[in-house]
C-alpha cells in the first residue's frame, strides 16, 4: 500500500470566510442578550457605557471587543479552531505544523487581523496566494488548513446486510378447497 503524502491541505478563501461567517452569527447570539443588558445599564445610569472610555470608544465597545478578542484566542490557542473553523474542518497551525502558542494567536487575531481590515486587502491575500495566506497569517507564520483529524463521518465496521424476511401466512382458503381435491 502506497504511503499517502502527510503535507497538510491550506484552506482557501471561500471556507475561511465561511468559517469566519459562522463565528461573527455565533458572537452575534451572545452579543444579543448583553446589548440588552447594557441598554438597561444606561438606562438605569444615565448612559454611563455610552461615555468615551479610551480615545473614542466607550465602555460597551470595549466590552464586545474583550469579548470577540477572547473568544478567537482563546478557542485557537488551546483547541487550533473556533466554533466556525470546526464546522468548516479547518484549524490554525504554525509553519512547523503545531499549533501556534498563546501569544502568536493573540498577536495575530489582534494587531494581524486589524492589519488585515484595513480595506480588506489583508484577506483578499489569501484568496491569491498559492498557500492562501492572509495577512495576519504571514506576520505571525501561521496557515489554515484542513483538519485531517475530523472525519467526515464514521463508517460503520461492517455495513448493515439485509435479508427478505419469509412470514409465514395461514391460508384461510385452504380449508375451504380440502374436500373437493382429488
Amino acid at each position: 500500500m502506497p504511503e499517502m503524502d502527510k503535507t497538510p491541505v491550506t484552506a482557501g478563501f471561500w471556507p475561511r470566510a465561511a468559517a469566519f461567517l459562522l463565528d461573527s452569527l455565533i458572537l452575534a447570539a451572545a452579543f444579543l442578550p448583553l446589548s440588552i443588558i447594557t441598554l438597561l445599564v444606561n438606562l438605569a445610569t444615565d448612559g454611563i457605557l455610552n461615555r468615551p472610555l479610551l480615545f473614542m470608544f466607550n465602555g460597551k465597545a470595549i466590552l464586545f471587543w474583550l469579548i470577540t478578542v477572547t473568544y478567537f484566542t482563546g478557542l485557537t490557542a488551546s483547541t487550533g479552531s473556533t466554533l466556525g473553523k470546526r464546522a468548516m474542518r479547518l484549524r490554525v497551525i504554525g509553519e512547523n505544523g503545531a499549533t501556534p502558542g498563546f501569544f502568536t494567536v493573540l498577536y495575530r487575531e489582534t494587531v494581524g487581523r486589524y492589519l488585515s481590515s484595513l480595506l480588506g486587502i489583508g484577506y483578499l491575500l489569501a484568496a491569491d496566494s498559492d498557500r492562501h495566506r492572509a495577512l495576519h497569517d504571514r506576520i505571525c507564520d501561521t496557515l489554515v488548513v484542513y483538519d485531517e483529524r475530523v472525519p467526515l463521518r464514521n463508517p460503520p465496521a461492517h455495513p448493515p446486510v439485509r435479508t427478505p424476511a419469509i412470514v409465514p401466512v395461514d391460508d384461510p382458503i385452504k380449508d375451504w378447497y380440502t374436500p373437493y381435491r382429488i
